[in-house]
């Protein structure tokens, strides 16, 4: 955690641009990492994903007009031993004055996401007392972790009140505290903190010590959807989306319910009942069918001649989840193996042996060298496609001893 408050990125969260000297370089597994008199650019922690960008051997205003100036990226940022490295693209010597660009749409989605944890954290500890003890962020969501469960009903009812606080459009706090004042702040922390203490706090909703970057108010969140729910550890883990991520996920969900609804004939308000009946139908009409291939499978077991040695069906009409049963229930009337043959395309099929009797698996290399099988098993079954003449494939099954 950065204990420096005097970093660019604590000064002005929303400053995109500044000028260094690199003070120090090195190469570690392949990767490159500088170290600058100042930054804008804020390392990786406390769940808070470092930053990214870009570093101008030039000034910024130079940068478009002169092609052969260096435009490195910065592809990652930590805090190591009170020092904040950039991890880069290429390396610049030491005393390199050099200009700094950070990602900021990038800087600007983590402070929404970041902004909001806090207010949904700081709710759930006035309403239910529990802890955050874990909190992270990736490229695709935010999770947080709490040392007690919530239900459901609880979380909708958390959700409801952090997007009060975000259509309040709340001015954001930032306060330092010297030992002295730390006596009288009552705030949230998962850490032992040192002398200075950074508070960050969300008037009525949450005070929380933190070291991150956060929007200048709740308003800039946008919205807090919380999308998953998952107990953790004793606890629960929440998973949200906040601001664009939380209008894209919306996006996506829209468009997958309103083709769902057209596929259906099916609006808001019907489409849940109509997907309940469409399955209730197709679970019966799958019972039918098992009733009926079952009645199949049984005439076809009734019909087989005193010491077959093999059956090959071809284009049986049971689905893959089956083959093994069938496979078992007809092998009680032939000695050596069941065969079952679906047709793929023309001079393609997928086999499916079974046999109690034959070791299956030592005729499989004959039918890679004969029929380029692609498939595998064991002693007793073996599947995969194959190709080759229907007639041809039958005479050398028949011929398996």
């Amino acid at each position: 955690m950065v204990s420096d408050f005097d970093q660019l990125f604590y000064a002005d969260s929303y400053q995109t641009v500044f000028s260094a000297k690199v003070t120090d370089q090195k190469s570690s597994d392949g990767k490159y990492w500088l170290a600058l008199t100042q930054t804008c650019f804020y390392p990786e922690g406390g769940g808070q994903p470092g930053d990214q960008g870009e570093i101008f051997v030039s000034s910024l205003d130079s940068v478009d007009n002169n092609q052969d100036k260096q435009v490195i990226k910065v592809l990652h940022t930590i805090l190591k031993d009170d020092i904040i490295w950039h991890q880069v693209s290429d390396l610049i010597p030491e005393g390199t004055e050099v200009q700094g660009e950070i990602d900021f749409n990038n800087r600007y989605d983590l402070m929404q996401q970041h902004s909001a944890e806090h207010i949904v954290s700081g709710i759930v500890n006035r309403k239910y007392g529990y802890d955050n003890v874990g909190f992270n962020i990736n490229n695709e969501e935010m999770t947080f972790d709490f040392n007690g469960d919530l239900t459901w009903e609880q979380i909708l009812e958390i959700e409801d009140e952090a997007n009060q606080a975000v259509f309040k459009n709340i001015p954001i706090e930032i306060h330092y505290l010297t030992p002295e004042q730390q006596q009288s702040w009552t705030y949230r922390s998962k850490l032992e903190l040192g002398e200075n203490v950074r508070v960050v706090v969300v008037p009525n909703y949450d005070t929380c010590a933190c070291a991150g970057t956060h929007l200048k108010t709740t308003g800039e969140i946008g919205q807090i959807k919380i999308i998953k729910r998952e107990s953790y550890k004793g606890g629960v883990r929440l998973t949200a989306l906040c601001g664009l991520r939380a209008l894209k996920y919306f996006q996506k969900l829209h468009e997958v319910i309103q083709e769902t609804g057209e596929l259906l004939s099916a609006n808001l308000d019907n489409l849940v009942e109509l997907v309940k009946y469409n399955q209730t139908e197709i679970l019966e009409l799958k019972q039918e069918i098992n009733k009926r291939n079952n009645a199949w499978l049984e005439l076809y077991k009734k019909n087989i001649s005193p010491n077959t040695q093999q059956i090959i069906i071809k284009n049986q009409i049971f689905n893959k989840n089956e083959w093994l049963y069938v496979c078992r229930y007809l092998f009680e009337k032939v000695e050596k193996f069941v065969c079952l043959l679906t047709e793929i395309s023309a001079e393609k099929y997928m086999i499916f042996m079974y046999s109690e009797t034959v070791d299956l698996r030592a005729k499989i290399p004959e039918l890679k060298k004969t029929f380029d099988f692609k498939g595998g098993g064991n002693a007793s079954s073996i599947q995969g496609p194959l190709i080759g003449d229907y007639q041809k494939i039958v005479k050398f099954l028949s011929e398996i001893a």
